[in-house]
């Protein structure tokens, strides 16, 4: 008997303290605000370039989320989001960006900590079942970082003798590691409260980094390593360095890129308790 009175003492707590709470899923649309492609500040859509595959042009976002609310009107909560943003010259309005024809496809993972205000009480259990809501915090996002290897050589027939008079031949490659940023999330959205248990938001949500290069619009000389074959003029290579690099160096340099979240969330509670009292 005194262990089945512990047991009910200790579910009935669980369950007041999970009152509060708020598990579920966050599914949309993301988009960059940089130097390559469309710089709307909200445009979740399918791009259009080279690639013939659908998935490689859509952009998208999805995870999980956590809610903790204080009170009928405040509360924060914790966002892991795995998204994709894609871009390309070949779709932005801008005649310049056509005929330069750059493109860029990048995988972003964040995990965020924000503040949510709703300017009604949709958390009480006699309060409205809507509400707008407004959002902003800290987080921390991962990447694909492109680095460079420029392989310098002396020009070769199909026999690999070197040709008269000596040119010099360039091979580039690119491959990608991933790199960690700080980034300043906020936005706005509307709540729905449905059959008292489920909640139903639809949000849009911007993210200031700390980088201009998740378009792979602009990458440092720290990026690229550089092979030269021996005997090569020293000189020639400097100068096609300094191109390659700069080649990589596109667009306002001086302004770093947001990327958009749009979509909806749908989370669950156990049950709001009648006042935050406690």
């Amino acid at each position: 008997m005194k262990k089945l009175l512990i047991l009910t003492l200790g579910l009935f707590f669980s369950l007041s303290f999970a009152q509060r709470h708020e598990i579920g899923i966050f599914a949309g649309g993301a988009n960059l605000i940089g130097d390559i492609g469309k710089s709307n500040y909200i445009n979740p859509a399918p791009v259009s370039y080279g690639s013939e595959s659908l998935m490689d042009r859509i952009p998208f976002a999805f995870g999980a989320i956590y809610r903790f609310n204080f009170n009928p009107y405040m509360g924060v909560r914790f966002n892991g989001i795995f998204s994709r943003v894609v871009g390309a010259d070949a779709s932005a309005p801008e005649q310049y960006k056509k005929e330069r024809d750059y493109a860029y496809k990048n995988n972003i993972i964040e995990a965020s900590l924000v503040f949510e205000y709703n300017f009604f009480d949709i958390n009480n259990s006699d309060g409205r079942k809507h509400s707008p809501y407004i959002f902003g915090g800290v987080g921390a996002f991962l990447y694909d970082k492109p680095l460079y290897t420029a392989n310098h050589t002396f020009a070769r027939d199909q026999n690999g003798v070197i040709l008269d008079p000596p040119s010099i031949q360039t091979e580039l490659v690119s491959r990608t590691e991933k790199e960690t940023k700080f980034t300043v999330p906020f936005g706005a959205g509307y709540k729905y409260k449905y059959r008292g248990n489920f909640v139903i938001s639809a949000e849009v949500g911007f993210r200031y980094t700390q980088s201009d290069n998740l378009d792979f619009s602009f990458s440092n000389e720290s990026d690229f390593t550089f092979n030269s074959e021996p005997g090569l003029n020293e000189q020639d290579i400097t100068e096609l360095n300094s191109n390659i690099i700069k080649s990589r160096q596109v667009g306002n340099m001086s302004s770093n890129d947001w990327y958009v979240f749009t979509g909806l969330t749908l989370t669950y509670t156990f049950g709001r308790p009648p006042c935050y009292c406690d």
